[in-house]
C-alpha cells in the first residue's frame, strides 16, 4: 500500500486534517463576509477596507515570535484547543455586538482570531514534530498545503455565497461553529506528553536551521525569478501561460519544503520559536513585494521595450 494512503490512516494525520478543514472553513467565511460587509457599510471606503488587512496581518508581526516561544513552553494540543475555543468565544461576542447595532465589531472578529492563530500555528508544527517521522514530514506538509490551496480557490466563493445568502450575522455564527468543530476534532488526539528536557542548545544551531530554510527558499526564488524574466521579455501569450503555471507550481513547493526543513532539522524544544521567526519574515516579504508591485509596474512597465 502506498505510504501516502498509510499516512492518511494515521490517527494523528487525519485528525489534524479534519481540524484544519474546519478552521479553514471558518477563516474563509469570516474573511469574505467581513470584507463584503465592511464594503457595504462604509460605501467601499478605502481606509475601512484596509483596516481589515491591518487586523489580519498586524498580529503576525507583533505576536508570531512570542506565540512561538509559548508554543515551546506549553503543551501543543492543549494550546490549539484553547486557541480555537477562545476564537469561538470572541466570534460569538462579535455576534452579540452586531445584534446590538455595532457594525465595526466585525474588525474584532478578524483581529482576535488572527491573534490566537499566532499561538496555535507554532503549536501545530510542534505536534507534527512529535507525532510524524522526519521521513513522512514532506508528505504531510504537502497534504496540508493542498488543503490550504483548495481553500484559496474555493474559500472566496464559499465566503461570498454564505454572506449573500445568509447575511453577516449567520456568517459570523458559521465562523464560530467552524472554530468550535476544529477544537472538538483536536480532542481526538492523544493527550500531550509531559515535556521534560534538560538539553540545551546554543544559538548557532537555531541560526543554522533558519539559514537552511532561507537557502531553500532562495533556490526556489531563483527559478521563479528566471520564469518572471522570461515572462517580462515575452509578448507571446502561449509562452507566458506555461511560465505562469510553472511559477505558481513552485510556490507551494517552497512552502512545503520550508516546513519540512523545519520539521526535520529543528530540535523539538525549538520548533515553536523557529516557526515564530519564519512566519513574519515570509509574510513580510510577501506583503513588501505585493505593495511594491504596483509602483514598479507604473515605473518600469510589465513588458521589456527596446
Amino acid at each position: 500500500m502506498p505510504r501516502f494512503i498509510l499516512l492518511l490512516k494515521n490517527r494523528f494525520v487525519y485528525t489534524i486534517l479534519l481540524s484544519n478543514l474546519f478552521s479553514q472553513l471558518g477563516i474563509w467565511i469570516r474573511n469574505f463576509a467581513v470584507l463584503l460587509y465592511v464594503m457595504e457599510k462604509s460605501n467601499a471606503d478605502a481606509f475601512a477596507v484596509s483596516m481589515i488587512s491591518v487586523a489580519e496581518y498586524a498580529p503576525i508581526f507583533v505576536l508570531s515570535f512570542i506565540g512561538g516561544v509559548f508554543a515551546d513552553r506549553w503543551r501543543p494540543k492543549r494550546t490549539i484547543v484553547w486557541c480555537e475555543c477562545l476564537s469561538t468565544f470572541s466570534v460569538f461576542i462579535v455576534f452579540l455586538l452586531l445584534d446590538a447595532g455595532s457594525w465595526t465589531a466585525v474588525f474584532f472578529a478578524t483581529l482576535s482570531s488572527s491573534i490566537f492563530s499566532q499561538f496555535a500555528q507554532p503549536s501545530g508544527m510542534k505536534l507534527f514534530k512529535i507525532h510524524v517521522s522526519d521521513e513522512d514530514a514532506p508528505i504531510c506538509m504537502s497534504v496540508l498545503q493542498t488543503l490550504f490551496s483548495i481553500f484559496m480557490l474555493a474559500g472566496p466563493v464559499l465566503g461570498t455565497f454564505v454572506y449573500r445568502q445568509f447575511g453577516i450575522e449567520l456568517a459570523i455564527l458559521w465562523t464560530g461553529a467552524s472554530f468550535l468543530l476544529s477544537a472538538l476534532a483536536m480532542l481526538f488526539l492523544p493527550a500531550d506528553r509531559q515535556q521534560v528536557s534538560d538539553k540545551t542548545q546554543d544559538q548557532t544551531s537555531l541560526l543554522h536551521e533558519m539559514a537552511e530554510g532561507i537557502r531553500y527558499v532562495m533556490a526556489g526564488l531563483v527559478v521563479n525569478g528566471c520564469g518572471i524574466l522570461i515572462a517580462g521579455f515575452s509578448t507571446n501569450l502561449w509562452l507566458l501561460m506555461p511560465v505562469q503555471f510553472i511559477i505558481a507550481l513552485l510556490q507551494p513547493a517552497i512552502f512545503i519544503g520550508n516546513h519540512a526543513l523545519v520539521m526535520k532539522h529543528t530540535e523539538q524544544e525549538y520548533v515553536g520559536r523557529v516557526t515564530g521567526i519564519r512566519t513574519p519574515v515570509m509574510t513580510g516579504a510577501m506583503l513588501l513585494a505585493m505593495s511594491s508591485a504596483g509602483v514598479l509596474k507604473n515605473i518600469l512597465s510589465l513588458l521589456y521595450r527596446r
